[in-house]
C-alpha cells in the first residue's frame, strides 16, 4: 500500500496510525522481542530497502537501548 494513501484513508476513518519502527519498538517494550532482536529486525529491514534517515535510526537505537 502506498504510505500516503494509507495514512490519508486512516485519517478519514479516524484510525490512528503508527510507523514501522513503532511496531518494532512496541514489540521490544512489550517483551515480544529482545532488544537485540529489535535491533536485528531494524537492521534487516534497512538491508532489504527500508529507508530511514540517519538521525531517526540513531533515535530508534537509543530507544531500543533504553529498554535494556
Amino acid at each position: 500500500m502506498d504510505e500516503s494513501t494509507g495514512r490519508s484513508a486512516a485519517e478519514v476513518a479516524g484510525i490512528e496510525t503508527r510507523g514501522t519502527a513503532y511496531l518494532v519498538l512496541a514489540s521490544v517494550r512489550d517483551g515480544g522481542l529482545s532488544t537485540e532482536e529489535g535491533r536485528d529486525t531494524i537492521d534487516a529491514m534497512i538491508e532489504r530497502g527500508w529507508h530511514v534517515a540517519p538521525d531517526l535510526y540513531a533515535k530508534i537505537v537509543r530507544k531500543l537501548e533504553s529498554f535494556e
